[in-house]
């Protein structure tokens, strides 16, 4: 009878699914909680069909009201199901009402929780070498018990959270047992010769089921909790280890090895999944340390990229024509050998603590696995020895020495290593930079030399690799990459090195790479752009005026944009311009390009001035070519056009030959950068070409297509999306065009719809344009370009995130006299210079606050850096289970969703960073358990979590990662672990909480290489750190804080004290808790908060908490650029301790900063203020009647929320204000007049006034 209900709950469960399909809208907690309840139900009727007793009468009424229940519902459900079929819809209250009565239906959870009970006391008496189930009843039995794990409404995942060690991942190991069973079964092991593990894992599974059932109904009785924990014992051995239980899973595997079974296509669901479970498994023992030999994770770590590529070719879902019966053979063998090497393992590590053999992993089985993957490529697949990343190889070589160099220092904590064999590493290795200097440009066109320099670079990683295991406590036992061995092979490379230079080889062939350069003139092709013209007009004209007019010295007109953009085909048109050519006497186009020759350029010009050059010309020399140009322009009023021009000497080389006759003539530059063109030459900034508009670009589109008719209306129903796709960019446009160009017309909107950048990119157009900008960058910017390919697309990057991340990564490192975080603001604007990434915010100072980068060139990006192996991007929960990790992979960026990464069972030992992103809103505040992952990634240097949440407490696994420089995490704590000191090099921690105070342990002040520290808010959270406050006087500086926000600084009596331990801090944002017992009854006070001592202070924020009643003083450091104050209500006229600051150029007074009807200004100050903020005051007049110059460098000036505001000073800026934005100033009518008529006295007629309101808005 019980198999009967079970079918009839089968039945139900589609017929359930059915509609929530049709219904999705209807379906509700109730339906879910029927649809999970009848689930769990599965298990307990089988448990009940095993265990219970002919003379159990209560079960027995109980079964038959379950059976009864179940077989009511079945018939309601379909009877739902066939009128919903017939009248096409139903209502929702009828949905409600069914699952309601349904529900009414079933017998009291209270009786099923106590007859599980009595089920897992007979299973314990069974016979441990006998099971009452058989092979195909447990299978079954398992199979419904882990459907019923993985029910979204009932959550009984969440029964084991609290239990701490081998209980996670119970839902994995059942299913290695139940896959284990059905893989032996298949070759004909009967039950007999399986006895002990199927009374094995007959008790593991009722012991799950009764506290799977418990945990959904009611998990917090006190019976519960005592059987709970009796039981967890028996758990935790899920994975069979027992003597006679090990010893029969692996006769078993013996057994189906040496049965000689051929695999039909059925059995590979069940080849996939026991592969699975393999996986999982011995990922589990790789990632708890069972494996703390170099050697042996090694070979396991093969082991899973070789079950992991079985896996993903029995996942496909039309395999290859290769992968026939003798595959899947040649698959079962690798099974049975992987199982064996699992039980191995385990054995091992229960007995010996961790498992010392070093040849774990027969070759044999590796061999076979090459085999399979070799016959489904239909080649062996070379792995290359020097498979490392191939960006600024160069720069990793000096940033390697680099490091070596810090480790001898006091401060890095590694006086061990002063007598290491690493110190002679380092003095061999110092060697190879200047060596790899002389040949970086001659690798391409020498064998030889590629050779050594890849393996000096090959010999370094493998060096840093080596120092980090050290470093980080991993025992290196192999022979092949031991100190000794590496400083041996460093001889014998040194050696060929020397002999190279030795030969003079080296001086020839930079000669002949010099001969070749110098007198070979580049090719002038280049990726170009239809000449059609659309959107330019007004660009056009604006070029022609500066032509025309201005100085009549020799100016330079800079057209500058990113790569597609149409700077060229502007150029054209104004060259062509009828008006152009009358006002000049001559004109000459020059095509630079990147590898550009002053003689080839010179040839050009002349060739431009003189259709029929005489031949004579080209055999000139280049100094001769440059006179003949210079008396060809002179007493002429000429136009130069430099097109495609990449960098500054290109116009040194030719500038000479350009006289300067007075007349008004005009060179053009078409370029990337804006900073090409020498300032004294430039009449105004450069032309900064704009992406077209929608109606722009679709006209484009339609004229490419159709010239010169109307499109059809199949084309006409896509023209959204297509503008959308191209975004305004001309290059983008033409290309798409040539795409639709060959797909008939029925094709097109399944082209548009399915396009995205990579489509695009991969013309040859677009790519060699992006090729071309990518290879002249400089080796240092290339890392840092290519790493936006690392965020995901459309990302809007913070700056400062940004740079921090490059410091961490070492692409940008301090020198003489910059940090490395000026080093990298630098490199942020080369990179903006050359219009490979855009700004879309700015700082009120005008610097930048954010940057994004074009679809096409973050496309760009991601290929490029899987060529070059930069970083390794794994998107989605496919791409997770197929990942196969790269030798020496060094980056790993996850787009995921969190529950994905955490089941993926990476294993990635080599990564230096780590970068997770997720986008779904749903997991934010879910917490997951990562504290197994972090003993697999101990060479992480970056790690950045801040896309799931770890919880309300750091894991302390965390405080393992030695290496980190670079921690973001998310979570709900309210406090950071003291451990946290325990990573001396992390240098930038950030925060991101749900909660709103996250305090901070004492041991914060012994992390001395500390330089961020920031907290951010989650939604409408403010957050904050709490500083602690015991021993002050004890504790040391943070020398090396540079940003910190935000921070509580408690009692008067602590904000001095706190305030001296950040002496260099340059950006601070922090909250002063003051407190009543402060300050004395009278509310008169002496109290100064002195800030002057903080010499390199730029930023400050600074906000008043508790009681408001203070009056104190303020001392600010002059180097002060940005501050912002808020809450303090001081009376106005102590705005003289910041009117004065020499340096102050933005000034934000917010919520209740001053408080006071009116201000008047004195005297004149805020000399640099360009930026000024008032927002929530409650003043009335602001007034400057003896003042004649306030603010004399205001530039923007907002008021927002000043409710009671109506008077300003109309003088504000004399002549450079530029924008006022007014916001819910209900009397601003009556200053924005005079202000405006005195801004037209002083000139101003450029003015712009912003007026909103909330109200207005509504």
């Amino acid at each position: 009878m019980a198999s009967s209900s079970l079918t009839c709950i089968s039945s139900i469960l589609d017929d359930m699914q059915l509609l929530e399909n049709k219904c999705p809208d209807y379906t509700d907690h109730d339906f879910a909680s029927l649809k999970g309840g009848l689930r769990i139900l599965r298990p307990f009727l089988m448990s009940a069909r095993k265990w219970g007793n002919n003379d159990d009468e209560n079960l027995a009424a109980l079964l038959l009201g379950t059976e009864a229940a179940i077989s009511k519902t079945g018939e309601k459900i379909h009877s739902f199901c066939l009128r919903l079929e017939l009248e096409g819809r139903v209502s929702a209250n009828d949905l409600r009402t069914l699952v309601f009565d349904c529900m009414a239906d079933f017998p009291s959870d209270e009786d099923i929780k106590g007859w599980y009970f009595v089920f897992s006391y007979r299973s314990l008496k069974q016979s441990s070498n006998n099971s009452l189930m058989k092979t195909e009843d447990l299978i079954e039995f398992m199979d419904y018990l882990l459907e019923s794990f993985r029910d979204d409404h009932y959550d009984i995942g969440v029964l084991f959270e609290a239990v701490e060690g081998p209980t996670e991942g119970l839902e994995e190991k059942l299913a290695f047992l139940k896959n284990f069973i059905s893989f032996v079964a298949l070759h004909g092991i009967k039950d007999e010769q399986l006895g002990p593990l199927l009374a094995h894992t007959e008790l593991i599974a009722v012991n799950a089921a009764c506290l799977s059932y418990w945990s959904c109904f009611g998990a917090d009785d006190e019976l519960y909790l005592s059987i709970r924990d009796a039981t967890m014992e028996g758990l935790q051995k899920i994975i069979p280890v027992e003597s006679h239980v090990h010893e029969t899973c692996v006769q078993a595997l013996i057994a189906s090895k040496l049965s000689a079974r051929s695999y039909v296509e059925a059995d590979e669901q069940i080849l996939r999944e026991i592969i699975d479970s393999l996986l999982c498994n011995i990922w589990w023992m790789l990632k708890s340390g069972t494996c703390r030999m170099i050697s042996i994770k090694d070979q396991l770590q093969m082991l899973c990229d070789g079950l992991r590529s079985l896996r993903t070719i029995l996942k496909e879902k039309e395999k290859p024509n290769k992968f026939n019966e003798k595959m899947r053979d040649l698959t079962g063998l690798v099974i049975c050998d992987a199982g064996l090497v699992f039980l191995t393992l385990s054995l091992n590590a229960i007995n010996d603590g961790w498992v010392k053999e070093m040849d774990l992993v027969p070759l044999d089985l590796l061999e076979r696995i090459k085999l399979i993957k070799a016959t489904i490529a239909e080649e062996c697949p070379g792995t290359s020895p020097f498979n490392f990343p191939k960006t600024n190889e160069l720069g990793f070589v000096d940033s390697l020495l680099k490091y070596m160099m810090d480790l001898k220092s006091p401060e890095a904590g590694t006086a061990a290593l002063v007598n290491h064999r690493v110190q002679t590493v380092q003095e061999e290795l110092a060697f190879f930079p200047s060596f790899l200097g002389k040949i970086v440009d001659l690798c391409n066109e020498d064998e030889e030399l590629q050779s050594l320099w890849d393996r000096v670079v090959y010999l370094a990683y493998r060096v840093e690799f080596l120092v980090d295991s050290l470093l980080v406590g991993d025992i290196v036992d192999s022979s092949s990459i031991s100190f000794d061995s590496i400083v041996e092979e460093i001889k014998i490379i040194k050696s060929e090195a020397l002999k190279i230079s030795d030969s003079k080889r080296l001086d020839v062939k930079v000669k002949e790479v010099t001969k070749t350069l110098n007198h070979q003139p580049s090719p002038v092709f280049k990726p170009t752009i239809n000449d059609l013209v659309v959107g330019i007009e007004d660009e056009a004209a604006s070029i022609i005026n500066r032509l025309r007019r201005g100085s009549n010295q020799v100016q330079i007109v800079p057209i500058v944009g990113m790569p597609g953009l149409g700077k060229t085909t502007l150029a054209k048109k104004v060259y062509n311009d009828s008006n152009v050519m009358s006002h000049f006497h001559v004109r000459a186009w020059c095509t630079v390009s990147q590898d550009y020759h002053n003689k080839h350029m010179l040839l050009q010009i002349l060739t431009s001035l003189d259709s029929k050059l005489p031949d004579k010309y080209f055999e000139m020399s280049e100094e001769d070519l440059a006179l003949e140009v210079k008396k060809r322009l002179q007493k002429n009023r000429y136009l130069i056009i430099l097109d495609d021009i990449w960098e500054t000497e290109a116009w040194n080389g030719l500038q000479a030959t350009f006289p300067d006759n007075g007349d008004g003539s005009r060179v053009i530059f078409t370029s990337r950068y804006h900073d090409i063109a020498p300032q004294d030459k430039l009449d105004k900034e450069p032309h900064r070409l704009r992406p077209l508009t929608h109606d722009e670009s679709w006209d484009l589109l339609t004229k490419e297509l159709f010239p010169g008719n109307l499109p059809p209306p199949e084309l006409c129903e896509l023209q959204m999306q297509i503008v959308e796709i191209c975004q305004g960019l001309p290059l983008t446009i033409i290309i798409l065009a040539g795409i639709l160009k060959n797909v008939d017309r029925q094709g097109w909107k399944e082209v548009v719809e399915s396009l995205s950048s990579s489509v695009v990119s991969s013309t040859e157009q677009c790519t060699a344009t992006l090729e071309l900008s990518y290879n002249n960058l400089a080796d240092n910017l290339k890392p840092c370009f290519l790493y936006f390919g690392a965020f995901p697309e459309d990302h809007e990057h913070n700056l400062d995130k940004l740079i921090w991340l490059w410091v961490a990564e070492g692409f940008a490192q301090k020198s003489q006299f910059k940090s490395a975080e000026d080093v990298a603001d630098d490199y942020i604007m080369d990179l903006i210079s050359r219009s490979l990434i855009t700004v879309s915010k700015r700082r009120s100072t005008g610097g930048i606050k954010t940057c994004s980068i074009h679809d096409l060139l973050h496309e760009f990006c991601v290929r490029r850096a899987r060529e070059e192996k930069f970083f390794q991007r794994v998107s989605g929960y496919d791409e997770l289970q197929a990942f196969s990790m790269q030798h020496n992979l060094r980056r790993l960026c996850i787009h995921s969703e969190p529950e994905h990464f955490c089941k993926s069972r990476l294993f990635a030992p080599t990564i230096r960073s780590l970068l997770f992103f997720s986008h779904d809103e749903r997991y934010k505040k879910k917490m997951f358990h990562l504290s197994l992952i972090f003993g697999i990634f101990k060479l992480v240097r970056v790690l950045d979590l801040s896309h799931i949440s770890l919880g309300s407490t750091l894991p302390r696994e965390l405080e393992f990662l030695v290496q980190l420089s670079y921690l973001a995490v998310l979570g709900t704590m309210k406090s950071i672990p003291s451990s946290i000191a325990n990573l001396t090099n992390l240098e930038t921690f950030i925060v991101g909480t749900f909660s709103r105070i996250v305090s901070l342990p004492d041991t914060i002040w012994n992390m001395k290489k500390l330089r961020h520290l920031h907290i951010r808010r989650r939604y409408r959270y403010y957050s904050t750190f709490r500083l602690p406050t015991n021993n002050l006087d004890d504790a040391a500086e943070l020398c090396n804080l540079v940003t910190f926000s935000d921070a509580i600084l408690s009692s008067w009596e602590n904000v001095d004290k706190i305030l001296r331990k950040l002496p260099n801090i340059r950006k601070l944002k922090c909250s002063i808790e003051l407190l009543e017992s402060d300050y004395p009854a009278s509310g008169a006070s002496d109290k100064i908060l002195v800030l002057d001592f903080l010499s390199q202070l730029e930023s400050l924020t600074l906000k008043a908490k508790g009681y408001v009643q203070c009056q104190f003083e303020f001392q600010f450091s002059s180097t002060i650029k940005k501050l912002t104050l808020s809450r303090f209500y001081f009376p106005w006229s102590k705005i003289s301790a910041i009117e004065n600051l020499p340096n102050l150029e933005v000034l934000k007074l917010l919520r209740g900063a001053f408080e006071g009807e009116e201000w008047n200004m004195e005297e004149e100050g805020f000399p640099k203020v360009s930026f000024l903020k008032l927002a929530s005051l409650d003043i009335v007049k602001w007034t400057a009647f003896e003042c004649e110059e306030c603010f004399p460098s205001l530039r923007k000036l907002i008021l927002e929320d000043c409710h009671y505001l109506e008077e300003i000073p109309p003088c504000l800026g004399n002549s450079s204000l530029e924008i006022i934005e007014v916001s819910d100033c209900p009397y601003s009518a009556s200053f924005i007049k005079p202000l405006k008529e005195e801004q037209m006295d002083l000139g101003n007629t450029h003015l712009k006034i912003c007026i909103s309101s909330r109200e207005m808005d509504d």
